[in-house]
């Protein structure tokens, strides 16, 4: 079975071998190193005691406006070529519809899986590239990237069920277009607002707190603690609504 499944998934990486879907991923992540390369020009000897703690604070903001764009371009590349001429019906029958949604999901999964790790990966490279005196705490850069993936997970989901029910892929563009303002600007509303806005759990797990001084100019970074009960209830609900979106799609008459 594992075989098959394996097999499955081979199939449809070499369907969207022409896609060149890398490209997406690791454009998104040329434009966050080209972002903080430019953001960090300049350094004097207080920013970079705290570099990684700038890192910390930036990156998952910016992750509000990236990933709903990326993730909905990938779902939406990787499933308009199975809505076009009326092949999704012709899968469905050749193979089970879970079958089929759990592997496309899987395919699209990998791509934003590219650029999950390429950001944790930026982080201490940045850090040796500008010098920082700051130690980088692995335990941080492990739980980056965990919460990251924890919050790109619903997201694609809700791209992936949108993408394979609609035929025109303008719809799940735009969602991905409205959820990147969504995200940004729900890290200006209160907690009980913004835990509300899917796209904001981009930002939900910040491990610095940030105060600025008006008068000196200078941002102070201080650690936050992690949100245990917001981590586990959105761990449940994210399978919960993985679940959901399956089943709707299932549901579909293809």
């Amino acid at each position: 079975m594992k075989k098959n499944h394996t097999s499955a998934l081979r199939v449809e990486l070499y369907k969207g071998r022409h896609r060149h879907m890398l490209l997406v991923p690791l454009g998104f992540l040329l434009v966050l190193a080209l972002w903080s390369g430019f953001s960090h020009r300049n350094l004097d000897s207080y920013d970079l005691s705290c570099g990684y703690a700038r890192l910390f604070y930036q990156f998952p903001l910016l992750n509000c406006v990236l990933m709903p764009i990326m993730l909905s371009v990938i779902a939406s590349r990787l499933c308009d070529m199975e809505i076009k001429g009326g092949t999704l019906k012709l899968l469905c029958t050749l193979e089970k519809k879970s079958s089929f949604y759990d592997l496309k999901f899987l395919h699209e999964a990998l791509y934003a899986m590219v650029f999950i790790l390429g950001e944790g990966i930026c982080i201490p490279v940045l850090g040796q590239l500008f010098h920082f005196t700051e130690p980088l705490s692995l335990s941080l850069l492990l739980r980056h990237v965990l919460c990251l993936a924890l919050a790109a997970f619903p997201v694609l989901c809700l791209q992936h069920v949108l993408s394979l029910m609609a035929e025109n892929q303008i719809a799940p563009l735009f969602l991905g277009l409205a959820g990147s303002f969504l995200g940004l600007f729900s890290c200006f509303f209160s907690h009980r607002i913004s835990r509300l806005i899917l796209w904001g759990y981009f930002a939900a797990f910040l491990p610095y707190g940030l105060d600025y001084d008006s008068e000196s100019r200078i941002s102070t970074f201080y650690p936050v603690e992690f949100p245990t009960a917001t981590f586990i209830l959105f761990t449940l609900f994210s399978l919960a609504f993985y679940i959901i979106c399956r089943r709707i799609f299932l549901k579909k008459e293809v």
